[in-house]
C-alpha cells in the first residue's frame, strides 16, 4: 500500500518545508511508502522551489492561479493516474494546521472498508483554536446548516481539506463527473466534493482532529465574505439538482446513499 498525498498550496513557501518534513517523520514512522502531490496554484513567493528542495518525494505541479478547487482536481487526476486500488490518497492543507498525528485513525476507517475519512473539528472531540471567535461562529454555523439541508447527520465537518480517499470511490465520482468533479474554485470547493461522492454513495466517516491555527506561518488565504457567498452558491445548486450525475453514466453500488435531496 502505498499513499498519495495531495496538497494544493498557494504563497506557502514559509510553510511548506515543515509541513513536508512532517509528513516525511509520520511516514517514516508508519513504515509506508508515500508520493506526495503538491499543487503549486500560482504562487509567487517560491513555493514550488521550497517544496522541491525538500528530501520528501515530491511533484510538483504547476497551474496559474485558479483557486483550490482547481488544484485540487488536477492533484487528484495526478493521483489517480499512479495510484492502484489497495492504495490511499490523502488531502490536506499547505499551511501546517492538518493535524498528521490521527492519520494512522484516518487510514484505519479506510482499512474498515469505508470509502472516505474526514479530518473533523465538530465531531466529539474536535476542536479549533487559535482562530477568532467569528471566524469559529462562522464555520460552526455553515457547517450545521449543510448538515440539516444535506440530511446527512452522521457527518459533523464538511469543509475539511484533511481526508483520506479509497482510490475507487473518487474513480467512481470522475467517471459520473468527468470534468465537472470539482466546479467551485474557492475553499467550498471540498463541500461540493462530498456532497458528489456521497451521490456516488461513497461510505464515509470521521475522526475527531484539533486543528490548531497557530501551527500556520502567515495569515489564512480564506476571504470570509467570498466563503459565506460559495456555500450560498453551493447549497441552491443542490437544491437545483445540479449535483446529481446524469442517470446511466455509472453503476452505482447496490446500497442507499443518506445523502437526503430535495427537489
Amino acid at each position: 500500500m502505498k499513499i498519495y498525498f495531495v496538497i494544493p498550496a498557494f504563497n506557502e513557501a514559509q510553510n511548506v518545508p515543515s509541513l513536508l518534513r512532517s509528513i516525511q517523520g509520520k511516514m517514516d514512522v508508519l513504515g509506508l511508502p508515500f508520493q506526495i502531490i503538491l499543487v503549486d496554484d500560482g504562487s509567487s513567493d517560491g513555493t514550488a522551489e521550497a517544496a522541491l528542495t525538500s528530501d520528501a518525494p515530491v511533484i510538483v505541479l504547476r497551474q496559474s492561479n485558479q483557486g483550490p478547487g482547481a488544484a485540487f482536481h488536477n492533484g487528484f487526476r495526478t493521483a489517480l493516474m499512479l495510484a492502484d486500488d489497495e492504495d490511499r490518497i490523502v488531502s490536506l492543507e499547505a499551511d501546517n494546521t492538518s493535524d498528521l498525528s490521527i492519520l494512522p485513525a484516518l487510514l484505519a476507517l479506510i482499512d474498515q472498508r469505508h470509502d472516505v475519512a474526514l479530518a473533523s473539528v465538530y465531531a466529539p472531540g474536535g476542536e479549533i483554536v487559535g482562530a477568532s471567535a467569528l471566524r469559529k461562529v462562522l464555520s460552526w454555523g455553515a457547517n450545521l446548516l449543510l448538515m440539516s439541508a444535506l440530511g446527512t447527520r452522521q457527518i459533523h465537518t464538511y469543509s475539511s481539506f484533511f481526508r483520506a480517499y479509497r482510490p475507487a470511490i473518487l474513480r467512481a465520482a470522475l467517471d459520473a463527473y468527468d470534468e465537472d468533479l470539482i466546479t467551485e474554485a474557492g475553499f467550498v470547493c471540498m463541500v461540493e466534493l462530498l456532497i458528489k461522492l456521497l451521490f456516488v454513495n461513497a461510505r464515509i466517516a470521521e475522526v475527531p482532529m484539533v486543528l490548531d491555527s497557530r501551527m500556520r506561518i502567515g495569515a489564512s488565504k480564506m476571504k470570509i465574505a467570498r466563503t459565506i457567498r460559495g456555500y450560498g452558491q453551493v447549497l441552491w445548486r443542490f437544491w437545483r439538482g445540479d449535483y446529481q450525475p446524469e442517470p446511466g453514466l455509472i453503476e452505482l453500488p447496490v446500497r442507499s446513499t443518506t445523502l437526503g435531496h430535495r427537489p
